[in-house]
């Protein structure tokens, strides 16, 4: 169903196809709470597991071997994260879970999951939804990367943000989406210095400005140009 889909549709890795129904299964698994801030699991544990948030939100980071930590993608209610299986091979990062907000998450081992498909095979199809769902995003974003610019990325994640999720108000359109700095670098793969030049371009000749839980559009249409382009710094 359309309105199971996440934010992803607007260039958000959020919560991809959210999957309602194994909610009524989660007395298969083994729900724990945790506060904001903590860890959930690392894919080095060994485990296999599927987890499952019952409310509040999740991220999945990868952390390198040189400590630096990347955000893949996060998720709310009903998301699915199943990327922490363990492989024998030697990896340059780990997959590592954090609790964005207070959250309630499940775990459901592969033999609990198994027992669930037998159970309701309409699961099979929900998480088959889910796992295309992140794969349609993270091919497109392949692609933006070779096709695009970094700074052309940004404007094409802030246009379909405001295709997406924008509201027209009086004479321009508001998006409110908690998104910082670093938020859009990581989903773009710009560099932080590019995405704030960014943003001080679009303010400048008065296409966007970001303010806090919010972005305010005053010319689609010369957002959506800057889409095409093959760099936007030129005149600056």
């Amino acid at each position: 169903m359309q309105e199971n889909f996440g934010k992803w549709m607007g260039g958000i890795p959020d919560t991809f196809y959210a999957v309602s129904r194994l909610e009524k299964y989660a007395h298969h698994g083994t729900a724990k709470f945790y506060s904001k801030g903590s860890y959930i699991g690392f894919s080095g544990e060994g485990r296999s597991e599927l987890f499952y948030v019952l409310y509040g939100k999740v991220q999945l980071n990868y952390i390198f071997d040189d400590g630096r930590e990347r955000m893949v993608y996060f998720g709310g209610k009903h998301s699915v994260f199943n990327h922490l299986y363990h492989y024998a091979y030697k990896s340059t990062f780990e997959g590592c879970l954090l609790a964005l907000e207070n959250s309630k998450v499940c775990h459901f081992s592969e033999e609990q999951i198994e027992h669930i498909f037998q159970l309701d095979r309409d699961i099979i199809l929900d998480l088959l939804k889910n796992s295309n769902a992140k794969a349609s995003y993270f091919m497109k974003q392949a692609v933006e990367m070779d096709y695009f610019n970094s700074a052309v990325r940004v404007v094409r994640l802030l246009h379909d943000l405001c295709i997406s999720m924008g509201i027209p108000v009086d004479s321009h359109i508001e998006v409110s989406i908690k998104l910082t700095l670093k938020n859009i670098s990581e989903i773009t793969g710009a560099h932080y210095v590019t995405v704030s030049k960014v943003f001080t371009l679009l303010k400048r000749q008065d296409i966007l400005v970001k303010k806090t839980g919010k972005m305010i559009i005053y010319n689609l249409e010369k957002l959506k140009e800057l889409t095409q382009r093959t760099q936007i710094f030129k005149n600056l």
